[in-house]
Order: structure tokens, then sequence, then C-alpha cells
């Protein structure tokens, strides 16, 4: 739930920094989209300046963190939006696959390396959080890839795939795949790494 109430704190004070006036004229901004399938349905997002990937570093743990959360069209908030982050242990790299199952450790308690999240045109949420070393006794299907193909100061790109479980409710976890594949990003950043 830190890790959470971080990320959005994180991702509030982007916007908010990306509010300021500017005198100047306005420079032409490249559309970014997010695009991937859902159990073979294709979905396609398209970002704005104010929903950027953002990464940081976070020196209490120390890891390096990358979010990215996008809204689809319609959105409410609660529905028909992605979102991921990654954790590394050093600056993020082209061409690596960060793997979900490949743990990091967190003031000494190993984490997933990515939390996965996608709500559906419904609101039905679902996603991959779950580290199968830290629960041995029970089937974690939970996983996802993500894989950075470009990173400038001010853009990202990459790949991603997972495989999500729920739908997620206050009373639990259902126990439905929605299977995330062909996932591709090309996002402006924010880059609050020091």
């Amino acid at each position: 739930m830190r890790y959470l109430k971080y990320s959005i704190f994180i991702f509030f004070g982007i916007l908010l920094l990306s509010c300021g006036s500017k005198t100047e004229d306005p420079k032409p901004i490249a559309e970014g989209f997010i695009r991937f399938k859902v159990n073979g349905v294709q979905k396609e997002f398209k970002t704005n300046p104010v929903t950027p990937m953002s990464f940081s570093f976070d020196s209490n743990g120390p890891v390096h963190n990358a979010i990215l959360q996008v809204l689809g069209p319609g959105s409410t908030g609660t529905s028909n939006f992605i979102q991921f982050n990654v954790w590394n242990e050093k600056t993020f790299e082209l061409n690596v696959d960060y793997q979900m199952q490949q743990a990091i450790a967190y003031r000494g308690v190993g984490i997933a390396r990515i939390n996965f999240t996608y709500a559906d045109e419904q609101g039905q949420v679902f996603n991959a959080v779950l580290l199968k070393q830290n629960l041995p006794s029970i089937v974690v299907k939970n996983d996802a890839t993500v894989r950075f193909t470009k990173i400038t100061k001010d853009w990202a790109e990459g790949t991603f795939t997972a495989i999500l479980i729920g739908p997620v409710t206050t009373s639990g976890i259902g126990n439905q795949e929605r299977i995330i594949s062909e996932g591709q990003f090309s996002i402006k950043l924010v880059n609050l790494t020091p």
C-alpha cells in the first residue's frame, strides 16, 4: 500500500508541475500512445502532456521507479485504464526484460519487480502484484514483463506483456485471467531521477 501512495504522490506532483504557465509559443508535442491486446482484443489509448511516464529514485530504498498510468477513452478514473510500476536497483537500461517475478529487495524485503493493473470499460479491475516466492503454498499466475526500447531526456518507448488475475473487489480477488499481449508504449517522459 505504501508503494501505491508513493506512486500516486509522484503522479500528482508531475501533474502539478506540468500545469505551469509559459510565455513563449508552445512547441508541438508528439502524440503518445499505449496499445495492447486484452485476451486478443486490441486496445489503444492516446496520451497527452498530463499523462506522462515518470522515472524517479527512492533514496530510502534505494530503488529506481518507472510509473506509467494512462486513462482510456471515457475513463472515469475507475474504469478503462492501464497502470504499471517497475522497480530496479539501478537506472533503467534499453532492451532488458524487466520481469515481475525477479524479486527486488526493498528495505530488506523481497517485492515483485513490477505491479501491473488494468481496468476494463465496466470498471472490473485485474492485476498482477503477487510474488511467487513469498507465497509458496498457493498457485500464483501473476506475471508481467516490461522492456524499454528508447529512453531520451523527454520520451520513453517500450513493450510489455502481463498475466492479470481478477476481478479485484473489496471482498477478494476473482479467478479470471486477462492476458495482456503485444503491448507497446510511446510516451512523454518526466525524469525525476537525480
